[in-house]
């Protein structure tokens, strides 16, 4: 039978970089090189791709987490042992989250890493994912803590799209999503205080038009 299994893309919004989630391979094929958090679908466990993906999830101590299917990927090269298949997924992590596994590689730095089967492909169409929801959504609002200032839920957007916004645009944008809640508190430092929001529900909800730049 082909293998069957699930592999996600885990990012972090960590000191204004993308992070993603990875670990060693200690077996062959591809044993010392760098893989990404996945599992083998288990027929007796797995009653459906829910159970799988949420199984996937504890594993990794990722179980309050976003996340959602990207694409399904199967044919006879990505594995030397055989046909494979594989449901990727895309996981967005808060900066503070304590993972149970596996290390954190900014972005950069991914060029220089031996990744194990087709990995570094299964990464490019999680983060194309990404960019492109982040035009039309709040996807990126996944990745702050659980308060957070105006400042940097559009310096998220701006690490994602990799495009300066016009703050005044985007900040309406962002207050007609209608997600937001002030908490009543403010952050406080070197620049003026700042109003701390949190989300109002953890779904992703769609803009009224989608992100241009420093048009927003």
């Amino acid at each position: 039978m082909p293998r069957m299994s699930l592999d996600m893309v885990v990012l972090r919004l960590n000191e204004e970089r993308l992070e993603l989630l990875l670990e060693t391979r200690d077996r062959p094929p591809f044993a010392q090189c760098w893989q990404l958090p996945a599992l083998r679908i288990d027929e007796t466990r797995d009653r459906d791709l829910d159970a799988a993906r949420h199984r996937l999830l504890a594993e990794w101590g990722l179980g309050h987490c976003y996340s959602e299917q990207v694409c399904t990927l199967g044919n006879l090269e990505r594995d030397p042992r055989g046909w494979s298949t594989t449901l990727v997924y895309l996981c967005l992590v808060e900066p503070e989250v304590e993972v149970l596994r596996g290390r954190w590689h900014p972005l950069c730095e991914l060029p220089g890493l031996s990744l194990a089967f087709d990995h570094a492909r299964l990464i490019a169409v999680g983060l194309e994912r990404l960019r492109i929801k982040s035009r039309y959504s709040t996807l990126p609002l996944q990745l702050l803590g659980p308060e957070f200032t105006l400042s940097e839920v559009q310096r998220a957007f701006e690490l994602i799209l990799q495009t300066p916004m016009n703050t005044a645009a985007f900040r309406k944008r962002i207050h007609r999503a209608d997600i937001l809640v002030d908490t009543g508190r403010k952050r406080t430092g070197k620049q003026r205080p700042a109003i701390l929001y949190r989300l109002e529900s953890p779904c992703c909800v769609m803009f009224d038009q989608v992100m241009n730049g420093a048009e927003a």
